[in-house]
């Protein structure tokens, strides 16, 4: 499986608390206030539960 999501920024409204904060499982995902979330390399499994749960498209392999 591939580890590598990445985050498009340019895709994120930055305009709300990120919702896949609390959809990733291994809680790999932070963002500090309003800007776009960061992937923490090291808990991510790449499961792909972001990628499926964000409407804008902020996260791909």
């Amino acid at each position: 499986m591939n580890r590598n999501i990445e985050v498009r920024g340019d895709y994120c409204p930055q305009n709300h608390y990120c919702p896949a904060i609390w959809a990733c499982p291994q809680g790999a995902i932070k963002q500090t206030g309003y800007s776009a979330p960061e992937i923490d390399k090291n808990k991510c499994t790449g499961c792909g539960v972001c990628i499926n749960f964000c409407p804008y498209g902020v996260f791909k392999r």
